[in-house]
């Protein structure tokens, strides 16, 4: 608890501007709390990239493939019904495949590439949409960290420049996060792409079926706190100056810094 006082409520500081005193507290209450909340973010942030419900689609498949999950299927022509429940992931998805007479539930990894067989996937662009997501899930985790730690820092050290960097670093995290979502919703649709490019037949529309699973909503949820954060940090980075400031200790730290020779 005194810690919390000394840092956030700033007790013991000499008061120079009673006003400006209690509008400083108020904004770094606020500050406290988003810092609370974007340490929190990281949990949901990381169940987010290890499950696999960023987006879930249901279709109909005609398949007239080889199927290695269906032997009876190995040396039929015969074109067969499927209705498919896709649940995408950062690193694969779950296909549920049901007909009549069966179901069948297999996971198709997105790395290093996925299985020949799976022709929707079979697209070298909607590769890049995979590692895209994945690679920016995994820099969007870093950032997080790392601005949170510099969050924790601009308490101890009240320089008016760490709060609107710790405010800039927020707003690139809460669009990494962001991006990561919309990546994965367009692979959906480069689907239809390129089945209407390899075929002449019009290509069902998943984007149409398209819904967001939890994994989505939890990403979204982070990147609103990140903003939330980002909007504290921008208001408490006010330049504390001469007798408008509230303490001694923030008018000594806002003071400009000459660089050079005197």
């Amino acid at each position: 608890m005194q810690l919390l006082d000394k840092t956030v409520e700033m007790r013991g500081s000499q008061i120079l501007n009673m006003q400006s005193y209690q509008a400083v507290v108020c904004q770094r209450r606020f500050m406290a709390v988003t810092t609370v909340l974007a340490w929190l973010a990281v949990i949901p942030l990381v169940i987010a990239l290890a499950t696999c419900s960023w987006c879930i689609i249901d279709f109909v498949n005609i398949d007239n493939e080889k199927d290695a999950f269906v032997p009876s299927l190995l040396s039929s022509s015969i074109r067969f019904h499927f209705q498919v429940h896709v649940k995408l992931g950062t690193w694969g998805e779950w296909r549920t495949r049901q007909n009549d007479t069966a179901i069948f539930t297999d996971w198709i990894p997105h790395f290093p590439a996925p299985p020949e067989s799976v022709l929707r996937l079979a697209d070298a662009s909607l590769r890049h949409f995979h590692r895209a997501q994945a690679a920016l899930g995994a820099i969007s985790i870093c950032l997080l960290l790392g601005t949170n730690a510099l969050a924790l820092y601009t308490f101890s050290e009240h320089r008016f420049v760490y709060k609107r960097l710790c405010a800039f670093m927020y707003v690139i995290t809460g669009v990494c996060v962001y991006a990561t979502v919309e990546i994965v919703s367009q692979s959906v649709d480069e689907w239809r792409t390129d089945i209407l490019t390899k075929n002449s037949y019009d290509a069902f529309d998943f984007e149409a079926q398209k819904k967001y699973g939890y994994s989505a909503y939890l990403a979204l949820g982070v990147a609103a706190t990140c903003i939330l954060a980002a909007i504290a940090f921008a208001w408490g980075s006010h330049k504390q100056k001469g007798d408008h400031a509230a303490t001694v200790d923030l008018e000594i730290e806002d003071r400009p810094v000459h660089y050079g020779r005197d």
